[in-house]
């Protein structure tokens, strides 16, 4: 039990409104998290409190066993008032997804005392674990790994000793406890400061056979009876939803400066509305994919798994593109270091620099997924 902060067990049942006093409580330590580089201990407490980390562990844990549309909007909520807040609730929510996968009794490690673990997590595969007599000793850097100054858990990869027969080695996670790790300072960006996204060091560490578990159960493992969903189709999800939050979050900043008393159409003005419009369709495309997730969309789409990183990456140059507006329409006012319009503005183009949001790999996907189907172009 994380005594420090005594975030276990104390939770709201109805994570929209919860997520909202989040969110509240992320935006007044905004400021601070961009300077200090993490979030402060009551915007985590905040985060845990509202049911992020819990809202995917199995419910025979405690867990809420949810589904995807319900966390995207959550998350979208809080990245409104700090956008490295979204982006740590998203990161302990989806943490908690894939430590699901784990055996049972890795499972109970994590959640025998309770669901609201705090669990960072990292899917580079560049560990390096040798395989021992009832597990693996590993060791390993993993990069722009975020919330690591809070975690009492941590999910890392790396590829299994033994090659496969076509010489591919089987990418593994570890479930590794706080006292086997350490956290090396190293996140220095522009944007999204308070993520605390260091690197994560890990020293010939043992790791018992049931911490860990093939990647590839991710994607094709159900959960609780819920449709298979492939990791790679949904690992957008985790990073828009903020991107789009701190979106939200400037179009209200924003607004307060360009509308008037009047409905008269100036180019400020223009901009704002093609922004808000902007915002909405990202909205739009990303709960697409939540509900294609969750298998309840209204209309179906059999290949929402190729269309998947396509829609996330687009919601996300889409939600860039809007700032970019609202902060020209704002003019030298909104760069000053003092007002919040920059913070988002910074916020976002760093947050959209992340590998899963980039055009080009969602695109490579696309194509692979049409050449799959024999759909042609």
């Amino acid at each position: 039990m994380n005594t420090a902060y005594d975030i276990h067990n104390v939770h709201e049942t109805d994570l929209s409104v919860a997520a909202h006093k989040a969110r509240d409580i992320a935006a007044a330590h905004a400021e601070a998290a961009d300077t200090e580089r993490e979030l402060r201990p009551e915007v985590l407490r905040a985060l845990v409190t509202a049911g992020f980390p819990r809202h995917f562990v199995p419910r025979r844990w405690g867990g809420g066993g949810g589904g995807f549309l319900e966390i995207t909007d959550a998350i979208m909520t809080v990245g409104e008032g700090c956008a490295s807040a979204g982006w740590c609730a998203s990161i302990l929510a989806y943490g908690s997804r894939v430590a699901a996968f784990l055996p049972e009794e890795g499972q109970r490690d994590l959640w025998s005392d309770g669901p609201d673990t705090v669990i960072a997590s990292s899917m580079l595969p560049v560990g390096r674990p040798e395989a021992v007599p009832g597990g693996w000793r590993l060791s390993g850097r993993w990069p722009y790994t975020s919330a690591t100054g809070h975690a009492e858990w941590a999910l890392v990869a790396g590829p299994a000793a033994s090659p496969e027969p076509d010489g591919t080695a089987e990418n593994l996670f570890f479930a590794l406890p706080r006292e086997a790790f350490t956290v090396e300072t190293t996140w220095d960006t522009l944007g999204m400061r308070g993520t605390g996204s260091h690197t994560l060091v890990a020293d010939d560490v043992f790791v018992p056979d049931h911490r860990t578990f093939p990647m590839s159960d991710v994607s094709t493992t159900s959960l609780e009876g819920r449709p298979v969903v492939p990791l790679r189709s949904i690992a957008g999800m985790t990073f828009a939803p903020p991107v789009l939050g701190a979106a939200q979050g400037a179009m209200e900043l924003a607004g307060r400066q360009l509308l008037g008393e009047d409905d008269t159409v100036t180019p400020d003005r223009l901009a704002l509305v093609r922004a808000a419009g902007d915002v909405e369709l990202a909205r739009l495309l990303v709960e697409r994919v939540a509900r294609d997730a969750d298998g309840t969309a209204a209309v179906p789409r059999p290949d929402w798994p190729s269309w998947s990183p396509w829609d996330c990456a687009r919601a996300a140059e889409l939600a860039t593109e809007a700032v970019d507006r609202l902060m020209s329409a704002a003019g030298t006012r909104g760069f000053s270091q003092s007002h919040p319009l920059q913070r988002a503005w910074r916020d976002v183009h760093t947050a959209a620099s992340h590998v899963r949001l980039r055009p080009e790999p969602a695109a490579a996907a696309w194509l692979a997924g049409r050449r799959a189907g024999g759909g042609g172009l």
